[in-house]
């Protein structure tokens, strides 16, 4: 078998709906018409919506609530609206690679192990990270089978910019997951192929 990673010069939303249509493709490869993807104000769900084709479901994940403002969610309820109308999911929760370890570092320092696996994660890109968090957040909440390779995308700060195939798993049991590969990353612009 032979698995070709498409490379982006540079991360950001403009890869955004190349992102979406090699997802496509490999969900429809993998044969699970489920693809995860993250977004935080919706701009990458309403794309999705747009290109996505009927028979498939799309299950987005968004930040929690309180992520940048407290009280505040940073997902268009317009857009949740729509996405829920159609039968896709929005998942709204707390993070799997922070949560409440995040507020020890702040408040005492140190480092912590999910915090080791995002950097870990992070020595991809950004998006890999992003892409296998949403994966244990939508299993832990039902929404992914983990018995099941399903493509999940993710981005750098806006929009998607990288896609992997994977099997999820629960955070109870993180290390079963599985990435089978990457779809597309973006790389460093003074990369020279």
């Amino acid at each position: 078998m032979r698995v070709e990673t498409f490379l982006f010069k540079g991360e950001g939303p403009q890869h955004t709906e190349k992102t979406l249509e090699l997802a496509i493709e490999w969900a429809d490869k993998l044969g699970n018409k489920s693809i995860l993807i993250s977004s935080t104000t919706g701009e990458s769900a309403r794309k999705a919506l747009d290109m996505i084709p009927d028979d498939f479901k799309l299950v987005v994940v968004t930040h929690h609530t309180g992520f940048r403002t407290k009280n505040k969610n940073e997902f268009s309820e317009d857009i949740k609206k729509e996405l829920l109308d159609k039968g896709h999911y929005v998942l709204t929760t707390t993070h799997a690679f922070s949560g409440v370890e995040r507020t020890f570092r702040k408040k005492f320092g140190g480092l912590y192990p999910l915090e080791i696996m995002a950097q870990t994660l992070r020595m991809f890109c950004e998006g890999v990270k992003v892409a296998v968090e949403i994966a244990i957040m939508a299993a832990d909440a039902g929404l992914v089978d983990v018995e099941r390779w399903i493509v999940s995308c993710g981005g750098t700060a806006r929009g998607l910019d990288t896609g992997v195939f994977l099997k999820p798993a629960n955070s109870n049991s993180v290390f079963d997951l599985e990435i089978g590969g990457i779809i597309c990353k973006p790389v460093e612009e003074s990369l020279q192929l």
